[in-house]
């Protein structure tokens, strides 16, 4: 992703009257020194919304704002 999502990544997947479904993650290289077995790929948050249409500028601050939370943590809060 780009500008203020700089760092996080996103999964994309349609569904069912082309409805889009989306998981927001972070890499995490260094997954060991936090807490993880290793590199990881940590899902922060998902979300749909309607066909053609786009989310909203709060909704991306939501994401970065669980984002922090989680990058705020060490250990990280984790499950697996």
């Amino acid at each position: 992703m780009h500008d203020e999502m700089r760092g996080y990544y996103e999964i994309r997947v349609d569904g069912p009257k082309r409805e889009h479904f989306r998981l927001f993650c972070l890499l995490e290289r260094d997954g060991a020194n936090v807490g993880l077995k290793g590199p990881s790929i940590v899902i922060i948050t998902g979300m749909s919304k309607p066909f053609r249409t786009t989310f909203r500028d709060r909704d991306y601050e939501a994401v970065r704002n669980l984002g922090d939370e989680y990058k705020n943590r060490k250990p990280r809060s984790v499950l697996s």
